[in-house]
Order: structure tokens, then C-alpha cells, then sequence
């Protein structure tokens, strides 16, 4: 078994290959999209490199797992491979990642006396380790996962004076930084960091729908990623502006991407969203999504 940091763009290849594996052998237990592959490490990483937030573990049948840590989040991805679940080696890539952790929100100023996560409840093996290991569940509200199958969700009905299309490229940098940084306040969008992700392997402004104002003004966007061995499709991010919203945007920008991914190949659109945000939930379930995993929240005191 060797371990090796993040070393370029086709590890993220090699990642998404190895996770869609993992989805279809397990039913998508305890695995995440391929696509928050992506998110995860050029997104909700935006600001690190990503060797320095990355670890693969490889040994003679290929990566056998990966660890992405969130320093920002006080939070990690873990990832093991479905043969080698629930052994000594799945805890020592645990036991890695919360040494990690630790040392990068150190290293960056990160200043918390405990570390978070999320835990697919159907994941009984990841639970139990957990528990050994001195996690336990907070009193958050869960992750629900929601799915549908694309064939059974009705066309989108896109308001009047608006419409919905890719993003034709980085010249579109600066106005969708700005659309994700007023849906999302406090996210830090800039320019260029918005034109490295869509500089990233993995992101394709073709999958990045918004829809926009006669004026050209854009007003909502879905983020969307494929996962093809699956034949599954993820929206991550999903925001409208708050100058647009209460008008049905984010319903139709929802399920023009699904039928965008149907076109695509994909049979299943997922979204996630926080039990506790009731606008996001109702969406998804106006949108034709129904909830398909939960994730809890756990924590572990630091130190």
C-alpha cells in the first residue's frame, strides 16, 4: 500500500472513475457523486492547493482510497474502497484524516475545538468506526440526498422575461462570480477564482445552466455533473439571486438541467440539501425530487 498527495489533473479522473465504481457496487451507500469530487476540492477548496488537501492511498488493484480535507469546514471526505470497508485499514485512513484535519486548520489559523462531518446513515460500518473513534452524532439537522428519475419530471416552466442556457465560457467569469456570491453571501467569490474553477479538470461550462433577463442580467444557476457508469446526474450548486427570487426560476433552472442530463445519457438527477433549510427542500420537492440518503452530522472535541 503506498500513499501519495494529489499530483494532477488526472487524479481527478482516476478519483471520479474509482467513486463510481465504489456507487455502483454499493448502490450509493457511503460514496459521494463523482462530481463533489470536483466541488469538493475546486470549490469548496477554492483557496488551497490541491495537494495539500488531497491523500490517495493505491495499492496493486488501484486506489484502494482517498481523503480530501476541508480546512475551511473543519470537516474531510474519506473515501475506501467497498473490498477493503470496516478493517484495520479503513480506520487508519480515518485516524489520518483527523490528524489532517487538525494540522491544516493549525497550519491556516483555523481556530475550533472540535472537528464535523456528515455520515450517510445507511453507513453502518463508517458509524460504528466513527464511534470508536470518539465521534458522535451533534444535534444539527441531517443531509437528505434527494433523487428522481428524470423520465417522470415534467418539462420546465421557464417565467416570462427570462430564459436558461450554458455558460458559453471564462468571459463569463466575472458576472456568474458575482450571481454565485449574491446567492451564496460570505462565499468569497472573486473573478479569478471563479475563472480557475472553470479552468478545472472536471468542470464544464456547458453544464453550468443560468437563467437570465431579457437584459442579459443572470439570475439563477444549477451547477450539473455526470456520472456515466451510473447513468446519474448531481446538481451542485444550485442559487437564485435574491433579486429574482419567489418567481419559479429555480424550479425551471432544476429541471431544464434534468432534462439536460436525460439528453446526456443520465437516467437519475440527485440534489442534496439541509433538513434545516425548508425553501431548499421544498424546491427539490416541487422540482419532482424525493428524499433517497440521509447524512447525520457528527463531531469530535480537537485536542
Amino acid at each position: 500500500m503506498q500513499r501519495r498527495s494529489y499530483e494532477s489533473d488526472a487524479d481527478v479522473a482516476l478519483l471520479q472513475g474509482f467513486n463510481a465504481a465504489s456507487i455502483a457496487a454499493t448502490g450509493g451507500c457511503g460514496y459521494v457523486h463523482p462530481g463533489d469530487i470536483v466541488h469538493h476540492l475546486f470549490i469548496g477548496n477554492k483557496i488551497f492547493e490541491p495537494a495539500e488537501v488531497m491523500t490517495v492511498w493505491e495499492d496493486r488493484s488501484g486506489v484502494a482510497a482517498w481523503v480530501l480535507v476541508g480546512p475551511r469546514h473543519r470537516s474531510y471526505d474519506a473515501q475506501v474502497r467497498p473490498d477493503l470497508r470496516g478493517g484495520v485499514f479503513e480506520r487508519e485512513v480515518l485516524e489520518y484524516a483527523d490528524a489532517r484535519t487538525v494540522e491544516l486548520m493549525r497550519l491556516h489559523g483555523i481556530e475550533s475545538d472540535r472537528m464535523v462531518g456528515n455520515v450517510f446513515r445507511c453507513d453502518l460500518v463508517r458509524v460504528e468506526l466513527l464511534a470508536e473513534m470518539s465521534w458522535v452524532p451533534d444535534a444539527q439537522p441531517p443531509y437528505v440526498i434527494n433523487r428522481a428519475r428524470i423520465a417522470n419530471l415534467v418539462e420546465p416552466v421557464i417565467p416570462a422575461g427570462y430564459s436558461i442556457r450554458p455558460l458559453a465560457g471564462v468571459e463569463e467569469a466575472a458576472a456568474v462570480a458575482a450571481l454565485h456570491g449574491a446567492a451564496f453571501p460570505g462565499a468569497g467569490w472573486t473573478t479569478e477564482l471563479y475563472r480557475q474553477v472553470m479552468e478545472s479538470p472536471g468542470y464544464d461550462p456547458g453544464r453550468e445552466l443560468v437563467a437570465e433577463t431579457a437584459g442579459g442580467v443572470l439570475a439563477a444557476f444549477a451547477v450539473t455533473w455526470y456520472d456515466d457508469l451510473n447513468r446519474t446526474g448531481l446538481l451542485e450548486g444550485v442559487g437564485t439571486h435574491p433579486d429574482h427570487q419567489q418567481r419559479g426560476l429555480g424550479r425551471a433552472v432544476v429541471r431544464f438541467a434534468a432534462h439536460q442530463m436525460a439528453a446526456a445519457g443520465m437516467e437519475f438527477a440527485i440534489v442534496a440539501n439541509s433538513a434545516s433549510n425548508v425553501a431548499s427542500a421544498a424546491l427539490y420537492r416541487s422540482a419532482g425530487f424525493e428524499p433517497w440518503h440521509v447524512l447525520d452530522r457528527y463531531e469530535k472535541a480537537i485536542g
